[in-house]
């Protein structure tokens, strides 16, 4: 392995290891109370190596976050919708359980519990592929005038809130309850 190689391996490491000591202080202490040099300690650099690598908080609070949301996987929905509408639901229902204790999740709920500066855009987004799954599903019930409106009251249902206003942990009872009731609603 060359030098240069070699230094960018170790560049990536201590960046990451910096990345996970401010989750866990930014998950501790939220993003208004966490500080440059907590994290800094916490990380075992100098607060110059975390601004040198990350420019100030705010910076280094959404890098943290889009780590965090590059680590949850990608929902593995068929493409397209075929089955029962309960099958479809409980496909999702699924899904979004799995994701829920995913490491990446858990993190991500933790530091977001703790801070009022929140990415509700690009927390919305990851919902985007549940969203459009459940409109074609939904779509095909004739008892469902409005896919689009349906498809967003089930994942509010399924997960509590959709743009972490109000994060409640996904729970098995909680998704069974929204399957349910959409499959007497809709078939």
């Amino acid at each position: 392995m060359n030098l240069q190689l070699r230094e960018d391996c170790r560049r990536g490491k201590r960046q990451r290891e910096m990345l996970w000591a401010a989750s866990d202080v930014f998950a501790a202490l939220g993003h208004d109370l966490a500080s440059m040099q907590l994290i800094a300690e916490s990380a075992g650099v100098t607060k110059a190596t975390l601004y040198a690598h990350f420019g100030d908080k705010a910076q280094l609070f959404r890098v943290v976050i889009e780590y965090w949301m590059e680590e949850l996987p990608e929902p593995a929905l068929a493409c397209e919708v075929t089955g029962k509408l309960r099958d479809c639901l409980e496909a999702v229902a699924r899904e979004l359980l799995q994701q829920s204790m995913h490491p990446a999740f858990l993190a991500l709920t933790n530091i977001l519990l703790r801070s009022n500066w929140v990415p509700q855009k690009r927390w919305r987004q990851r919902y985007r592929p549940y969203q459009a799954y459940l409109e074609k599903a939904l779509g095909q019930s004739a008892r469902c005038n409005d896919p689009v409106r349906a498809a967003s009251q089930f994942l509010l249902l399924a997960v509590g809130s959709i743009d972490c206003s109000n994060l409640i942990p996904v729970n098995e009872s909680r998704i069974s309850a929204a399957v349910e009731l959409f499959v007497q609603a809709y078939t």
